[in-house]
């Protein structure tokens, strides 16, 4: 499986790019609701994307940044940038979002010992969320200043491969569902999984 991420010009034009749809649901979800989005390179700015869930009334307990939204109904981006082979123990972000727009943002190689990103840099995402009466969407950017900490991404724009997932979450007992971009290998819900993510590259 393969992503590409096209080039745009503006945050407007995101919906010209490739869309991916999260149709992979597995351990044992109790609800399948339709998320799909869009992910795209702006020039200077990152890598921006737009997802939406087709989903009303999402539960939405978490209104700050780093609170664990995803135990609300959330959707999140994971972007993986391995050295040499893909493992799980590469460098990967994660970003994971509600209905609010409340975000927990993480990096670091491997699940364990993972760091925030810095407030500076929550600011500089922009992330957004707005909840509509039969959907509700995000927009937030990996700012490339951000990027380029965390791997070579002067490399990734001339057409090096990345990975990505991008999943719909909500680990509340009622609704509680996992569903995924690129299909996940494991007998018990884990989405930090980079061995599964789909391959990128910036056309």
């Amino acid at each position: 499986m393969q992503y590409q991420v096209k080039r745009v010009e503006s945050r407007n034009q995101i919906e010209q790019c490739e869309k991916f749809v999260i149709n992979n649901y597995m351990w044992n979800s109790k609800q399948e609701p339709k998320a799909y989005g869009w992910m795209g390179y702006i020039e200077g700015e990152g890598l921006f994307i737009k997802m939406v869930c087709e989903e009303t009334n999402p539960v939405c307990n978490y209104k700050n940044h780093k609170d664990p939204v995803y135990k609300d109904s959330a959707m999140e981006v994971f972007l993986a940038f391995p050295e040499g082979e893909i493992s799980n123990d590469c460098m990967y972000t994660n970003f994971e979002i509600n209905s609010h727009g409340a975000m927990l943002a993480n990096f670091g190689e491997g699940r364990h010992g993972r760091k925030f990103i810095t407030d500076e840099q929550y600011k500089e995402t922009g992330v957004t969320s707005t909840i509509e009466s039969d959907k509700w969407f995000f927009e937030v950017l990996f700012p490339e200043n951000y990027l380029n900490e965390i791997c070579d991404f002067g490399a990734i724009k001339a057409g090096k491969e990345f990975y990505c997932n991008f999943y719909k979450i909500a680990e509340t007992e009622e609704i509680q569902h996992f569903g995924s971009f690129s299909p996940i290998e494991s007998a018990t819900p884990n989405f930090h999984l980079p061995v599964c993510f789909a391959k990128a590259i910036i056309v």
